[in-house]
């Protein structure tokens, strides 16, 4: 359904633009690539004060969509929780390998 959608948007700006669908689509790809790559460089793996954080700047702007952003908050909150995982993990192996 979603490729079906998405097929049908493609079709519809070539249309209104009087360009290729294969152009439209390597265009539309290629701008979304680049919203993940700059998601995907941060380095939010590092314990990063609240300063270098907002430094960052891990906050795109979509035209016509929004603003997809991430608070110090719930970054916080999100390190805290992979560490919660982790060591969760962590017990639960050294549970596993007593037996």
């Amino acid at each position: 359904m979603r490729d079906f959608i998405y097929e049908k948007a493609v079709a519809e700006v070539a249309e209104n633009l009087s360009l290729p669908k294969k152009f439209v689509n390597r265009v539309y790809r290629s701008y979304w690539r680049a919203v993940r790559e700059h998601i995907t460089s941060l380095p939010l793996k590092e314990d990063l004060t609240d300063e270098e954080f907002n430094q960052l700047q891990p906050n795109v702007n979509i035209p016509s969509i929004g603003k997809l952003y991430v608070t110090t908050d719930k970054y916080r909150w999100l390190k805290d929780r992979f560490e919660q995982i982790k060591q969760y993990r962590e017990n639960n192996n050294a549970e596993d390998n007593k037996d």
